[in-house]
């Protein structure tokens, strides 16, 4: 008697981490992109319900010396009210957000993620006919899951 449920979670997060260049964790081209590779094989079809786009629930405050930390909710609140930014930009491509501040270590780029960066993975993931995988619950914002 089977059990347990095959899944595969393609994990759309840590695409700039800490030993790289500063920018957003889990563009939304590039994850689609290999969400669309997976999906190209004849038989995927049959099996899409079984694909889940993994969410990073966490961010990165990167500086421009090459220092990156990974930060959960709290950390990002602190960082929000230490800074207090005048805006978030918008990055289209990767459909995240990030603010930018300076501090003694000296340029910060922080990318966490947002409602709207949030509903543009779900939308894209009701498109494709898929799940959505979660990293890590407790990590995000508790109104993050006010979408779901």
């Amino acid at each position: 008697k089977q059990w347990y449920q095959r899944r595969v979670a393609i994990t759309a997060g840590d695409h700039h981490h800490a030993t790289g260049k500063p920018g957003a964790i889990g563009p939304m081209d590039w994850a689609l992109r290999n969400v669309l590779l997976l999906m190209e094989h004849n038989d995927n079809d049959k099996h899409r319900h079984k694909l889940m786009l993994g969410l990073n629930f966490y961010g990165v405050d990167f500086t421009n010396r090459g220092q990156a930390k990974p930060i959960i909710s709290h950390e990002y609140i602190q960082l929000l009210k230490a800074t207090k930014p005048s805006q978030l930009s918008w990055h289209l491509k990767a459909s995240e957000h990030s603010f930018e501040y300076r501090d003694e270590d000296g340029m910060h780029i922080v990318f966490y993620p947002t409602l709207k960066a949030i509903q543009r993975r779900i939308e894209a993931a009701t498109n494709f006919r898929i799940g959505l995988a979660i990293w890590e619950i407790g990590q995000g914002l508790d109104y993050f899951y006010d979408l779901f």
